[in-house]
């Protein structure tokens, strides 16, 4: 009685809300593998890695139903007096599916003999539910992909094409796919080592009530638990390494990666005698480091200016616009008299390095066989330069940065309710009981950005100091007598002087020239002078702050221009995008119907900021003695 009442009392608690129940049943029945009856008392025990996580009994009629049981690969052991225990190695359960098991026990008692089995994966699946695939564990090692993006798309109706590194399922905005990692939605990256993966299930239609209004598909990624004893394992992989503007090895790729993976138990229970009987906490640890020097190298190659011609732009980067009556009309730049021979075809695109780092982390406490609680987190790092055609020939050193960061942690428990022996036969009892809740944290952050500059924003652009002179300016006033005097009117400007700045040494190679080019008396006010005002020295191909030279045949960025935006507009973005959650279920079976009852509680905080570092510069003379 105390057990229903306190069912009750926990469906009262979590409300009528769905939601998310990342696990799996295991059902069926045991009988005599000689007369087909069936054995009722039967123990049934499920393990994982060596580590004892259910038990049950068969009713009156053999039949047995455990759960919740998280994804994985288990040994079922079925022991039974007079009977030799049989064990059946292997078992896949996978999550929101039924894994039906049926086992035939021998009469005869063998005193510490164990009958084992491996299991036969069956022809037919007798639980449909859903449409989509799971890939296990044992699939995920033969796969040549290591993020579970890829693994994804081996299920048929999910795929990567067109959605700029997203999945579409059947057709659907990859907006509309929604990705959980051990019942956390993720927000921000899904990345994981691949040794940390136990399972990837796609649900591609049919989505279950208890998932909610996802419009696309649902991607349940599963992670791998303790183990009883200690194991662990390193990979190395390598293709090449970094060499000068290429890389040399087995491809153009350049690419390294180290995962590693270490498992096994903290604490053991001891018996009365100080034996170790089960593992109390244990621990599963795995993360990986990857570098990569180009990750989509060119065919053919790609071309970038010869180190020696892009010093003699930087060091000469102007020469003067002479037309054919002799006219000097400001300054031309050098850049636009490259040649071919200017240029190398090298194998791999410049400066689009890549590293990128995942760690997971899970702590399981196995308190008693019908409670469990979980700890765990993981944590996805990327930083990128990013490609720019623009940038390709002569800056490929700014293409812009990026960095992600996202990390989530979780507290998970779970409690079964053992039903009573004298129940078993009452139709009308709950049977199977269980409910679980889930707290967890997510942040995802982005930041994109100079490499050099960083958040120091008046760098953006910066090519030094002006100085103006002036002096007084007047209009000659005529009166009704004939005469004539001066009215001061104002000031104009007589002559403009540089000093170079050191953030962006060679857009201020470019005023450094240009202020030694042309021969001019700066005592002889000339309204057209290449010194005389701002708007002179612009038109002469100077550049202000906050301005950049233009692009060369308008295809290619000028050498020195931050550019770390998309299109080649210099901008700084950050964003910092939090989840909450809590949920929690419950359920329990009458007869061959499940009672389920979920609630969930989802709390999101969104923030960024956009900016063009560059257009500071402009909004500060455009409100300059704005009063």
């Amino acid at each position: 009685m105390s057990r229903k009442f306190l069912f009750t009392l926990v469906l009262c608690l979590v409300g009528s809300i769905s939601a998310l129940a990342q696990s799996g049943t295991l059902k069926g029945t045991v009988t005599d593998g000689e007369s087909g009856e069936p054995l009722p008392f039967v123990n049934v025990i499920v393990y994982l890695n060596g580590n004892q996580v259910s038990v049950a009994n068969t009713d009156f009629d053999g039949k047995y139903v455990i759960k919740p049981i998280n994804p994985g690969v288990y040994d079922v052991q079925f022991s039974f007096v007079g009977y030799t225990a049989k064990k059946i190695t292997g078992v896949t359960v996978s999550s929101n599916k039924i894994q039906f098991l049926d086992a035939k026990m021998t009469s005869g008692v063998v005193i510490d003999e164990v009958e084992i089995v491996e299991y036969t994966v069956p022809l037919i699946d007798k639980d449909g539910g859903a449409s989509g695939g799971t890939v296990t564990r044992e699939d995920i090692d033969k796969l040549p992909g290591r993020d579970a993006t890829t693994i994804a798309t081996t299920v048929a109706g999910a795929s990567t094409a067109g959605t700029d590194g997203g999945i579409s399922i059947r057709g659907a905005r990859s907006a509309s796919t929604w990705i959980y990692i051990d019942g956390i939605k993720v927000r921000g990256s899904s990345s994981l080592p691949k040794s940390a993966v136990e399972e990837v299930a796609v649900l591609t239609g049919g989505i279950p009530a208890n998932i909610g209004d996802a419009t696309g598909g649902v991607i349940n990624i599963s992670l791998r638990s303790s183990s009883s004893k200690w194991f662990g394992g390193v990979e190395v992989i390598s293709s090449g390494f970094r060499s000068g503007d290429g890389a040399v090895g087995l491809d153009d790729y350049g690419f390294n990666l180290v995962e590693g993976s270490i498992s096994g138990p903290l604490v053991f229970k001891k018996d009365a005698d100080g034996n170790k009987t089960r593992p109390l906490l244990g621990l599963f640890l795995s993360g990986n480091y990857q570098n990569e020097v180009d990750s989509r190298p060119a065919f053919d190659g790609v071309y970038r200016i010869k180190d020696e011609s892009l010093q003699g732009i930087i060091d000469n980067p102007l020469r003067q616009n002479i037309a054919a009556d002799g006219t000097i009309n400001g300054a031309l730049y050098n850049a636009d008299f490259l040649r071919a021979d200017d240029f190398d075809r090298v194998p791999t695109r410049q400066n689009v390095g890549r590293q990128q780092a995942n760690l997971v982390a899970k702590i399981d406490v196995n308190t008693s066989e019908t409670m469990s609680l979980t700890f765990g987190g993981t944590a996805a790092f990327t930083r990128q330069n990013d490609f720019s055609r623009a940038n390709s020939l002569m800056n490929f050193d700014n293409n812009g940065q990026q960095t992600f960061f996202d990390w989530r942690v979780y507290g998970k428990f779970s409690q079964r309710f053992i039903s009573d022996d004298e129940d078993e036969n009452a139709a009308n009892t709950l049977k199977n009981v269980f409910y679980s809740v889930m707290v967890d944290y997510s942040q995802s952050t982005t930041n994109r950005q100079d490499a050099d500059h960083k958040d120091d924003f008046f760098k953006y652009g910066h090519v030094g100091q002006f100085q103006i002179f002036d002096e007084l300016s007047y209009d000659r006033v005529f009166d009704d007598n004939g005469g004539f005097r001066f009215v001061h009117n104002g000031w104009q400007d007589t002559l403009v002087t540089f000093t170079p700045g050191t953030a962006n040494p060679e857009l201020a190679a470019i005023n450094n020239q240009y202020f030694s080019l042309f021969d001019a008396d700066p005592f002889d006010v000339d309204p057209d002078g290449p010194y005389t005002t701002l708007l002179n020295v612009q038109n002469g191909n100077a550049i202000l702050n906050g301005q950049r030279p233009p692009a060369t045949y308008n295809l290619w960025t000028y050498p020195g221009v931050a550019t770390s935006g998309i299109g080649g507009v210099a901008d700084y973005s950050e964003s910092n995008n939090t989840q909450f959650r809590i949920t929690a279920a419950g359920s329990g079976d009458i007869g061959d119907h499940a009672l389920q009852i979920g609630f969930e509680y989802e709390q999101r905080r969104d923030n960024f900021f956009t900016l063009a570092p560059q257009n500071l510069w402009l909004l500060a003379r455009l409100n300059t003695n704005a009063h």
